[in-house]
């Protein structure tokens, strides 16, 4: 078993490798990829946090940006976005406009983030399942890893979630340890004071590690021992000094100023759509919802199972599982900002782990239901191969409908403009009207286009407009996010379209209309043109819904 364990694990293990760089290849710069490289990099070559650090610790930034110093891409320092402090204008020029490649940088950045955030969890997922379980439950746990899409793609992105949910579970996996010398202590407070360094809600470590002390304390027999005074006060002071090294000492106030301008955004919400609502202070039900629909249903059962299972007879060691995944999910319930299930990925690999344990005990009871559940598990995941970032399980159908469920980074992220670029050129790269949902340049990937209304951090001038008509075929591009308005004033900009059907649903997020015979989609579509300023294109969709004159 062990010979065939370790090769059934280096399978998994490079199976998910494969897959999240199957994903990486084929999406374009999601919304703030950009931002995040820009900044990280701009901090490790001169040591002042300035472009992004108001939004987010520096750490996740700079880990995605070090793979980028040998490539040694020109940092703009004297540029006027950057030198305004103008984030996402700078990181576009930085992208865009330098003389090493965008796809090279961002997809190296992508890369190195996957190998590396990968193997962390990998490595302590597995380590913490062998412990609770040995062979069955860490297989159980490569294999939901493997094929767990949110987690997948989102460690594949240059952005602060994967670092931060890492170094999140590796603190508890190592308090989780039964025995905790003075070194496993300081190691964990300095894993806690790098996630702090990482992203800003890190600050939830602080309560759920005491809340999980306590508990285990609790429920040790009597007499109890001492509370381990000792290793907390060692851990606490590992996490200040890792935290002060994260922001080179002197600039230790930032964080604080950061934490409180973040607080302060939050508390003012975003709007949030959620199956046809929308919200500014979110939705009670969002989270839920996100978790229910976006997690494999076979990881889900044998989570739940295990989960039903532990509360009937607690247990110090599991206590480690159960109040950060719940305490997290629960902290994300109050939450007014909610634009994507990624704000949910430190509780995911706890997720992982109880769904192994239980997929181990059902091993014991029922060999066949847990082959089955993995043959699910597997299938489930791989039919949205490779757009890992819009899966939804079987619930709502599949990812097909599920722009009338959630948006945003749920689901359309900006990652489909490569999609659209790739489908067009096919087609003979014929231009197009373009309302994206995103940051990246529409041109980087030969799109000709006339911006319709759309939502961006970068606003692109578009020199000399195409006239998708003159071509005689007339084409729309619409991202799911703004075609269902979450950031429009107008909720009905795109509500027309919803009774057409695609010509193609490119990668799930991009919806690409031809309407070239309907001449009521050209009438409206026309009056969006003139709107958005291209009279000249309005005036010839116009004068193709005419009849032809009689001869």
């Amino acid at each position: 078993m062990r010979l065939q364990g370790r090769l059934a694990l280096a399978a998994l293990l490079g199976l998910q490798a494969w897959l999240g760089l199957s994903f990486i290849r084929s999406a374009a710069p999601t919304y703030d990829e950009a931002v995040h490289l820009a900044s990280g990099y701009s901090y490790l070559r001169t040591g002042r946090y300035r472009l992004n650090i108001m939004d987010h610790p520096p750490l996740a930034e700079m880990w995605a940006a070090l793979p980028l110093l040998p490539l040694g891409p020109a940092w703009p320092s004297s540029h006027p976005d950057c030198m305004a402090n103008r984030p996402y204008r700078c990181s576009d020029f930085f992208l865009y406009q330098n003389r090493v490649s965008a796809e090279r940088m961002l997809d190296t950045a992508r890369v190195f983030a996957l190998l590396t955030l990968g193997g962390l969890l990998s490595f302590s997922l597995l380590r913490w399942a062998w412990a609770l379980g040995g062979w069955p439950t860490a297989l159980a746990a490569a294999t939901a890893s493997a094929f767990c899409p949110v987690l997948l793609s989102n460690i594949a992105l240059v952005t602060t979630d994967g670092l931060s949910a890492a170094l999140f579970f590796l603190v508890f996996w190592l308090l989780s340890s039964e025995k905790r010398s003075l070194k496993r202590w300081a190691l964990a407070g300095a894993c806690a004071g790098l996630a702090l360094g990482s992203k800003f809600n890190m600050i939830l470590l602080v309560p759920l590690a005491g809340a999980c002390i306590v508990l285990e304390h609790l429920l040790r027999p009597k007499p109890r021992p001492r509370l381990p005074w000792a290793g907390m006060l060692a851990a606490a002071a590992a996490a200040v000094l890792s935290l002060a090294l994260v922001y080179r000492f002197s600039q230790l106030p930032l964080y604080f100023d950061g934490l409180s301008a973040t607080l302060a955004r939050l508390d003012r919400g975003r709007s949030t759509f959620l199956h046809g609502g929308y919200s500014n202070q979110g939705f009670l039900l969002y989270f839920p919802l996100a978790l229910a629909l976006k997690t494999p249903l076979p990881t889900l059962l044998c989570a739940l199972g295990a989960a039903v299972s532990w509360l009937k007879g607690p247990r110090r060691e599991r206590v480690w599982i159960l109040v950060p995944m719940v305490g997290y999910f629960l902290a994300a319930l109050a939450s007014k900002t909610q634009i994507g299930v990624r704000h949910l990925l430190p509780m995911m690999p706890f997720l992982l782990l109880a769904a192994a344990c239980g997929a181990a005990a059902l091993w014991t009871r029922s060999r066949a239901a847990v082959l089955a559940l993995g043959l699910w598990l597997a299938a489930s995941a791989l039919r949205v191969h490779p757009h890992q970032l819009a899966y939804f399980n079987e619930l709502i159908g599949g990812p097909a409908h599920a722009h009338a469920w959630f948006v945003d980074s749920t689901l359309d992220w900006g990652q489909d403009l490569k999609t659209l670029g790739q489908e067009l050129a096919a087609m003979g790269a014929p231009p197009i009207y373009l309302s994206y949902f995103g940051c990246a340049d529409p041109a980087a990937y030969g799109i000709r286009y006339v911006p319709l209304p759309t939502y961006t951090n970068v606003d692109r001038a578009v020199a000399d407009a195409p006239d998708p008509a003159a071509s005689g075929r007339v084409l729309l591009a619409v991202s799911a996010t703004n075609l269902e308005a979450n950031y429009f004033a107008d909720r009905e900009l795109f509500a027309w379209l919803k009774q057409r059907k695609p010509l193609k649903v490119l990668g799930y997020s991009m919806f690409l209309y031809d309407l070239t015979e309907d001449e009521e989609a050209r009438g409206r579509l026309a009056r969006l043109a003139d709107a958005s300023g291209f009279p000249a294109q309005a005036k010839n969709l116009v004068r193709l819904s005419k009849p032809p004159a009689r001869g």
